[in-house]
């Protein structure tokens, strides 16, 4: 019965909303959002730069791109960015300042060593030249026998990021953080409840003065197969978490991932696996109809959004 009671208040929360609700958009379609799997996102501060993962369909090429603005103000061709291209590299974070990037990977903590059967926590610095850095191991305050992944960095430096396989998590997936030091971390903590549970958390971003969180859960009472909720910080304690509702959340759907506010705080970008052939075509396609379906955005694999935001209007 409370299930219940808690999915039925979820459905009202979303028609609440639902009805003025912004419309989310295909980021870049054709040059960002393609027939190939993309999700993962972060921006430069200045809004003139972003990296995001792509991957192909089984998932064992997984690389992160780079995207600059041009001079029309329009997305440019991604390139593979330079610290990225032989490993599986995914979940790219961009610090507020922009003065380095967080990135999970399976390459070797030692030159000439095995591939991680999981991924770790790595950092690459921003150089005068506008380049990047050697990749740098976040080391073990950080990283793990488990698996590291979707980190986001608050503008003090401190690190969230999700964690799997380790000891103390409670559900697949849990949210810690490490706050910096003048050396690297200190020893990675578990978000307290509210915000972990038995359930899955990940997908998460976290504002730049730690003031909310969002992050995607499978917990009971939601809509969709995970829903993107978020967790507003009072000192040391976070809020119940809310459920975004519409249209971030959909009965059936898989959920919306990888969020990611942008440095206005006005929009928000995230990835989802929506198909344009939902409902199922009535006719027989033809081969072009079914090129183009294969081809493009929209075809069930991940593709980029962009909406605007408030987080003042889920508070």
């Amino acid at each position: 019965m409370r299930l219940l009671a808690a999915a039925t208040l979820t459905l009202l929360c979303i028609a609440a909303h639902a009805a003025d609700a912004p419309t989310p958009r295909v980021l870049a379609p054709g040059v960002l959002s393609t027939g190939d799997d993309e999700w993962g996102f972060t921006m430069s501060p200045q809004g003139d730069a972003l990296w995001f993962n792509k991957a192909d369909r089984g998932y064992r090429v997984q690389v992160i791109m780079e995207s600059t603005k041009g001079a029309d103000g329009r997305w440019q061709a991604p390139r593979v960015a330079a610290f990225s291209g032989q490993y599986r590299d995914i979940d790219p974070a961009m610090s507020p300042d922009g003065r380095y990037l967080v990135f999970a990977s399976n390459r070797p903590v030692q030159a000439g060593g095995a591939r991680r059967a999981d991924f770790d926590l790595w950092r690459v610095d921003r150089l005068p030249s506008g380049g990047w850095s050697e990749p740098r191991h976040l080391g073990d305050a950080v990283n793990s026998p488990g698996s590291e992944t979707n980190s986001s960095i608050a503008a003090d430096g401190t690190l969230y990021f999700a964690v799997s396989g380790r000891d103390g998590v409670l559900g697949q997936r849990d949210l810690m953080r490490a706050r910096a030091t003048p050396d690297g971390y200190t020893r990675a903590e578990p978000l307290p409840a509210p915000i972990n549970t038995d359930a899955d958390e990940s997908n998460h971003w976290i504002a730049p003065d730690q003031g909310y969180l969002l992050f995607l859960s499978n917990r009971p009472g939601g809509i969709g197969e995970n829903d993107l909720y978020i967790s507003v910080r009072d000192g040391d304690s976070w809020s119940t978490p809310r459920n975004l509702g519409a249209p971030f959340n959909r009965p059936g759907a898989s959920g919306v991932f990888t969020p990611f506010v942008d440095a206005t705080g006005r929009w928000l970008y995230f990835a989802e696996r929506r198909s344009v052939m939902e409902p199922l075509p009535e006719r027989p396609l033809s081969t072009s109809e079914l090129d183009a379906y294969l081809r493009n955005a929209g075809n069930g694999q991940g593709d980029l959004y962009v909406m605007p935001w408030s987080a003042e209007a889920y508070r």
